[in-house]
């Protein structure tokens, strides 16, 4: 049976956020008390995992607020450079929706100035003497779609930056694919640029079908005085992505 298209409205894109979020916490948890969580009792050790889950949907909880607050207070400018989707007329969504996609082999890879480029959470491309450069940071997860390319076995590879000028640390960042969690490996690094890996095991998906990459993790602030300081709290700059079948 031919699987449907990912659902990315509003309503599920919460829900995958929520699920990330919560797993996140839920891991950070669980790894900190493990150890105390062995030496118990069979009834105790349970009830202990019962209450790190639900302070675990708590806490993922409390940060989905917070980012509901934050984007509630932004002016119409910063929501539509932020998430200029939301702006476009209907009859360019329709449109968009006309003709079956064709299947797409593969391999791809996107330019971050492309306007093509589909996500959330981003600053606005800039472009640098080595090529464009999209800043994450804009809000407090960073989406990206991607072409399914039908599924299976898949290749994820990143071209990444730090900002400011500080060491490149993957680990301090968290990456799912569809809900799934991603483990990046540096496969080069040079400074405050870093090139990654990870595969990804994807269902079979039909043609024009898009996978969500979802980004949470550090953010930083520019150490720099005025006036030269940058004013925006940025994450990891994406110079490119390329996927591919393993």
């Amino acid at each position: 049976m031919e699987r449907a298209l990912l659902d990315l409205s509003p309503d599920r894109a919460a829900t995958l956020l929520d699920a990330a979020l919560e797993r996140q916490h839920a891991d950070r948890l669980f790894g900190a008390a493990d150890h105390f969580l062995a030496q118990l009792p069979a009834e105790g050790s349970g009830l202990g995992r019962l209450l790190l889950a639900e302070l675990a949907r708590l806490a993922a909880r409390v940060e989905a607020l917070e980012q509901a607050a934050a984007a509630a207070s932004l002016a119409r400018e910063e929501r539509l450079r932020i998430d200029p989707l939301r702006a476009i007329p209907a009859e360019r969504v329709a449109a968009a929706q006309g003709p079956a996609s064709v299947a797409e082999t593969g391999p791809v890879t996107l330019d971050p100035g492309d306007p093509a480029f589909t996500g959330f959470g981003w600053w606005e491309a800039e472009r640098t003497a080595s090529g464009s450069l999209r800043w994450s940071g804009a809000a407090r997860c960073a989406t990206l779609l991607l072409p399914a390319l039908g599924g299976g076995e898949l290749v994820l590879r990143l071209c990444l930056r730090i900002p400011f000028g500080l060491p490149f640390d993957i680990a301090e960042h968290d990456w799912f694919l569809d809900g799934m969690p991603l483990s990046f490996a540096t496969t080069s690094s040079d400074g405050a640029v870093a090139v990654v890996e990870a595969r990804a095991s994807l269902p079979p998906m039909p043609a024009g079908a898009r996978v969500a990459l979802l980004l949470h993790g550090r953010q930083y602030e520019d150490p720099a005085l005025e006036p030269r300081r940058d004013t925006r709290c940025m994450g990891l700059g994406l110079v490119w992505a390329r996927l591919e079948r393993a």
